[in-house]
């Protein structure tokens, strides 16, 4: 058996209907529902929700409106080794320096920002707006341009500044073509380096859909040895 194939799966998606962001609908299921003939009834369901409800990934259309829909993105661009990155919980900005002590030297492809936050929204079962983390501009750009990040993660409701006032933080992510995934719970179970797997639905022409996020976590004895699958490193 490979070291690929003994690497722990860890879930890192809330359940679609933990929480919803205000103004977005909530997720409703309606059913069972058999609409088959014959003695044997199916048990099928009906599915009403936002694009972003629960754990979710979105591209450049979230911001712009002739921007890059999800379906646009290739499988590849969905996974790829990550670096997890701890940032401040209590309510501010995340800063360059807060970001480049703790990444390794080199490209980057994929960073996860941990902060506690949707594990403790989930636990309060409401979200207490001043303890919402946040990306500050010069960290943005820090992350987009100078180490080439193309999908980055948070573990809170999302990624905008607390300073800004239009949401200058995820158009200007938007427009680096950066892929964004929110709502991911469970970070601290997850080591500095982890293989990160983020599928969308396959639904065409929308900004972004909910997603399974799973972090898989190479034995401690194997971790330098694993080789990417996807030819990456």
């Amino acid at each position: 058996m490979s070291a690929w194939e003994t690497m722990m799966l860890v879930d890192l998606s809330m359940d679609a209907g933990a929480f919803t962001f205000e103004g977005d609908p909530p997720v409703s299921v309606r059913g069972p529902f058999n609409r088959v003939s014959g003695s044997n009834p199916e048990y099928v369901y009906d599915l009403a929700l936002c694009s972003q409800s629960g754990t979710h990934v979105q591209g450049p259309h979230y911001f712009l409106a002739d921007g890059r829909r999800i379906d646009a993105f290739p499988l590849e661009a969905f996974q790829g080794w990550a670096s997890v990155v701890d940032i401040p919980a209590e309510g501010r900005d995340a800063d360059v320096e807060d970001l480049h002590s703790q990444l390794p030297e080199g490209p980057l492809e994929v960073v996860i920002l941990r902060s506690g936050h949707m594990d403790e929204i989930l636990r309060r079962g409401s979200m207490e707006p001043t303890r919402r983390p946040g990306l500050g501009p010069e960290a943005a750009r820090y992350l987009a341009e100078t180490r080439g990040v193309r999908l980055l993660g948070i573990d809170s409701v999302g990624l905008e500044s607390r300073a800004s006032r239009n949401y200058e933080i995820n158009r200007y992510l938007c427009e680096r073509g950066v892929l964004l995934l929110e709502g991911l719970v469970g970070l601290n179970r997850l080591p500095r380096r982890v293989f990160l797997e983020a599928f969308p639905w396959k639904l065409p022409g929308v900004e972004g859909t909910p997603c399974r996020a799973v972090a898989r976590v190479p034995p401690a004895a194997e971790y330098g040895s694993v080789q990417d699958p996807t030819g990456r490193r």
